[in-house]
């Protein structure tokens, strides 16, 4: 066991030390200034989470998803389902859980509907493995099928399924497999299009994104606000090595004498160049407004992100929905969520124990001999 040693004090107060100097020479270059909060407005606003379980075998990787959307009514989506032990697989359940919760927020109607994480991040910054794999994948797939035929087809086929969606949403009964990239109809389009040799994992890859964009277009209707409580941008130090929350805090300090509750606006000067476009416009013309907030006095900052102006306005009405410095419809989808999560756990168990015992040879994990 480590014990700890002056040298590893000296060592760690010295990078605080140097990291305040360097917060500090950041913070007084700038020109900007926290404005206090407005006084709050009643709002009515959903609040949307989400939650996943995997479990990894030799021969297929089982996991389910579920989504939920807490406001004046809840709405729940929950997805088990499979994938083979092919590429990205860890990238491809969080994509998964992403489109589950667009499209359950898509179908919240309130006021306002809150979403946790970044809208830069949901919009700009596509799967790792689609921005490597696209360009070579694409001309590829282009010569194995009708490619973009198909395309135009599965996005219209989407607004078809969208509808199905909400159809069992509403009535309380989403329960099963919402990607229609895992469906039978897929599989027909991809033997209907295809022209040469099967890259059927590869297409579904693509795919899959092209569902997560559907959803994310559609949850775009909405006046929706993402509320990001990790972030590590750099939009006002300008420097990576210095968080923008740690030069904000400073900034609030020397304005007020404290963390005060208070917000600092700002609109993001990016270039995005977003495939598929054309089905996408919501998606495509995105601008993103954003601020810096805290909701209470002492509290955290939390990154706000929205398509639309995040103003006065819009600040005392999310004023109203504060509770303990975070905002009560999220922390309710946040609790929801991580009840469902424990749901998911038990019902995987309970479905793989009542497995024939003659696949079991393909339902062997490396993890078993930790967990004794």
């Amino acid at each position: 066991m480590w014990r700890l040693s002056d040298e590893l004090l000296k060592g760690f107060e010295k990078m605080l030390e140097e990291s305040y100097e360097a917060t500090k020479r950041v913070a007084e270059e700038l020109n900007c200034r926290w404005e206090e909060l407005p006084d709050a407005e009643p709002c009515d606003a959903f609040g949307v989470d989400g939650s996943r379980g995997v479990e990894k075998f030799s021969g297929v990787v089982f996991y389910a998803i579920s989504s939920v959307a807490v406001g004046s009514d809840v709405l729940e989506m929950h997805e088990v389902t499979t994938l083979r032990p092919y590429r990205h697989i860890d990238d491809r359940i969080r994509l998964h859980m992403q489109t589950s919760e667009f499209r359950i927020g898509s179908m919240a109607e309130a006021e306002m509907v809150l979403m946790d994480g970044t809208l830069s991040g949901a919009v700009i910054r596509p799967p790792a493995y689609i921005s490597d794999d696209i360009r070579d994948n694409l001309g590829r797939l282009r010569l194995m099928y009708d490619l973009d035929e198909m395309i135009d087809d599965f996005v219209f086929a989407l607004d078809t399924w969208y509808g199905e969606i909400a159809a069992d949403v509403a009535q309380g009964r989403a329960r099963g497999n919402y990607l229609l990239t895992r469906t039978e109809y897929f599989d027909k389009m991809e033997r209907g299009y295809r022209r040469g040799e099967s890259f059927k994992e590869d297409l579904t890859i693509l795919f899959e994104y092209l569902e997560y964009l559907h959803a994310l277009n559609r949850l775009l209707e909405k006046h929706v606000i993402f509320v990001a409580k990790s972030f590590y941008t750099s939009e006002f130090s300008k420097n990576a090595a210095i968080s923008d929350a740690a030069v904000l805090d400073y900034l609030a300090v020397k304005q007020f004498g404290e963390e005060r509750a208070a917000y600092l606006p700002f609109k993001y000067e990016m270039k995005k160049a977003l495939p598929f476009a054309k089905y996408f416009p919501n998606v495509s013309r995105a601008d993103i407004h954003a601020a810096f907030v805290r909701f209470a006095d002492f509290g955290s900052i939390y990154l706000l992100e929205s398509p639309r102006k995040i103003d006065r306005k819009v600040l005392a009405k999310l004023k109203s929905l504060e509770v303990d410095g975070y905002l009560l419809p999220l922390i309710h989808a946040h609790r929801y969520a991580e009840i469902k999560k424990r749901e998911l756990r038990n019902m995987m168990i309970t479905l793989l124990n009542a497995t024939d015992p003659k696949f079991s040879f393909l339902l062997k994990g490396g993890r078993g001999v930790l967990e004794r």
